[in-house]
């Protein structure tokens, strides 16, 4: 705790000689090979930075580094033609603002290329494939169940 973002795990590894005899099965090696990518319950650290601000699982915004450097991510938004802020994301926090997004595509029917435009929420707070319980953890959403059908100690 006492170390920046790029402590990684050594904040939480109690055992040192168990984490170095099975790390190797789980983290991805220093060679870096295709056999790394795909490992089943494997862990890789994608992006660290000094704050992140989650929306929804692949929407966040992670600040990289001490210059207010930030790389935001929206699955399914075009961030080219949209033009995404640090501000529009804690106004969707803080006061549930919905930002839409504008995607331009190519589309083919009946042998006639056209231009397509897509409008699409790019920000929005709203999580709909898991639950969140008041202690805010996670379960899966499952029909039927709801957030009082869990239990949890």
């Amino acid at each position: 705790p006492n170390e920046d973002f790029t402590q990684q795990f050594n904040a939480v590894i109690n055992d040192r000689d168990f984490y170095n005899d099975s790390a190797k099965y789980f983290f991805p090696t220093i060679r870096g090979n295709v056999y790394d990518e795909k490992k089943i319950l494997g862990l890789a650290i994608e992006r660290q930075g000094t704050a992140m601000y989650a929306l929804a699982p692949k929407n966040y915004m992670i600040e990289t580094n001490y210059n207010g450097n930030s790389k935001i991510k929206l699955k399914g938004i075009n961030q080219k033609t949209n033009k995404i802020t640090k501000d529009q994301i804690i106004d969707c926090i803080e006061d549930g603002k919905i930002t839409k997004c504008t995607n331009m595509r190519l589309g083919q029917k009946n042998h006639q290329m056209s231009q397509l435009s897509i409008e699409k929420n790019g920000i929005t707070g709203i999580h709909t494939k898991m639950l969140v319980l008041e202690n805010e953890s996670c379960c899966p959403y499952l029909f039927g169940l709801t957030a009082s059908d869990y239990s949890y100690e």
